[in-house]
């Protein structure tokens, strides 16, 4: 028990300083390199804290579906709702890490990823409304250009993209095929 304690207290500590680190670099006044360096880290640290907090938004959604209707099915209270987390916990080469998110992006990409699960919007539109999310962390972090948000899913996209366009294609060397044949 008193390991957990210890253990709560790290994590804590290590998103304090996540949520500290966010702030300083939101705030840096000037733009020289070294700063630009720094802003651009902090990005990285948003796309995957946003990109993970889309797929829970996505899971938490699901569970709580399922968990809604195991409920009513058996005349018992109906679980909470699920609600977004600032901080995740990321891989980078130096190891895991604590990021954060502001409440309010958390939020709403959290939202986003509960409408793409529950088919209220489609894999296109949960790109462009996670890249205006995205384009709005940017800003905040004082970035010139805006992150990339969700590739995971615009690389989904374009694989849907490519296995539509494959079989016509497919049909299409078919019938090179048979010509070449038809000419031997």
């Amino acid at each position: 028990m008193a390991l957990s304690i210890f253990k709560n207290r790290g994590i804590k500590a290590a998103q304090q300083r996540a949520k500290a680190d966010y702030i300083k670099v939101a705030s840096l006044p000037e733009e020289d390199r070294g700063t630009r360096a720094i802003r651009l880290r902090m990005a990285n640290r948003c796309k995957a804290n946003l990109d993970k907090v889309f797929v829970e938004g996505a899971q938490r959604t699901a569970l709580f579906q399922k968990q809604s209707v195991a409920a009513l099915t058996k005349g018992s209270e109906k679980p909470v709702a699920p609600v977004a987390n600032s901080y995740q916990r990321v891989k980078t080469v130096a190891g895991e890490i604590y990021t954060y998110l502001p409440e309010e992006f958390a939020e709403e990409i959290f939202r986003l990823g509960a409408m793409y699960q529950t088919l209220q919007i489609d894999i296109a539109k949960a790109i462009t409304l996670g890249q205006e999310i995205a384009a709005r962390v940017s800003y905040d972090l004082g970035l010139d250009d805006p992150f990339v948000a969700l590739q995971f899913l615009r690389d989904e996209l374009e694989a849907e993209v490519i296995n539509k366009s494959e079989p016509e294609d497919n049909e299409n060397d078919l019938k090179d095929d048979d010509n070449v044949q038809d000419e031997i």
